[in-house]
């Protein structure tokens, strides 16, 4: 079993990566045995993050600008934790907004049918961040 290095740099020298539709993201880490990974997300005033479900849980922590979540809003401080199977639909946001998020598995987008069409990933994170593939835009609605 390979042994996990500790990690510690400055997330704002990382690379923006395009999600499409005004989303990005900086890779901080993957976790080829488990799936994990750790994104900073950051959505343009405007932007959007597709309708999708969890296939693993998740947990953020909003560090900038408003997140409009179910029936409220997460603003900067706030927590969220987001369970196996949570459903949720297109995010969008008035303002700016970054977010730590922390998956613990992959996130499924889906066709108006609600076939899965695309899936986002601890490697296809990787794998647009090292430059082995295009970046990906998560336009699919749920």
């Amino acid at each position: 079993m390979r042994e996990e290095e500790e990690l510690l740099y400055s997330p704002k020298d990382l690379a923006w990566h395009s999600l499409g539709n005004g989303a990005y993201y900086r890779l901080l880490r993957v976790s080829p045995e488990t799936g994990q990974f750790s994104i900073i997300l950051k959505l343009d005033a405007g932007g959007m993050f597709a309708g999708h479900y969890h296939l693993g849980a998740g947990e953020f922590l909003m560090l900038k600008g408003e997140l409009k979540y179910k029936d409220s809003t997460a603003k900067a401080g706030d927590w969220g934790y987001e369970p196996l199977g949570a459903v949720h639909a297109d995010t969008n946001v008035d303002v700016e907004t970054e977010l730590l998020f922390i998956g613990y598995g992959p996130i499924a987008f889906t066709d108006e049918n609600g076939n899965i069409a695309q899936v986002l990933d601890a490697r296809l994170l990787s794998d647009v961040a090292e430059g082995k593939m295009e970046p990906v835009s998560f336009t699919v609605d749920a």
